[in-house]
């Protein structure tokens, strides 16, 4: 093969990768959104009102944001955890209330929690990309602390 078939193909190739890539990350959903929180009486859910899924940025551009009555502000009271299909942490540190172009309802307060990278880019690689943006599959989860 000379360079210029080799080149060819080379540029055949990114087109195609390129393709499915922008394919993967504007498929729509594949799972429905529930039809009803989960109901514990001892934790508090809340559904985010935000996403941002842009891994492709760098570490930190896949949060969700919340918004969370003032009540649950104090985090040595609550046990405060983020779930998503496939994944849940808990939140050990706090992480920043949400400072953008959102703003909260009086008695309410935003926060931002991020689940890593690559988990985002597994949601892209298994098609399941459009589930991680859509708000109605983020969680959080709170907890009140066993005194």
């Amino acid at each position: 093969m000379g360079g210029t078939e080799v080149l060819r193909a080379t540029a055949v190739g990114f087109v195609l990768l390129m393709a499915v890539t922008v394919w993967l990350i504007n498929k729509p959903p594949v799972t429905p959104c529930p039809a009803e929180p989960k109901v514990d009486p001892k934790a508090h859910e809340i559904q985010a009102m935000k996403v941002v899924v842009q891994p492709w940025k760098g570490p930190h551009q896949v949060y969700g944001i919340f918004m969370v009555p003032i009540r649950y502000k104090d985090d040595r009271l609550y046990s405060t955890r983020v779930r998503v299909p496939g994944f849940e942490r808990r939140l050990i540190k706090p992480e920043p209330e949400y400072m953008d172009t959102v703003a909260a309802t009086p008695g309410y307060y935003l926060k931002q929690t991020h689940v890593p990278t690559r988990l985002a880019l597994w949601f892209l690689v298994s098609g399941m990309f459009g589930d991680l943006r859509t708000p109605c599959h983020w969680t959080l989860v709170i907890v009140e602390r066993r005194a």
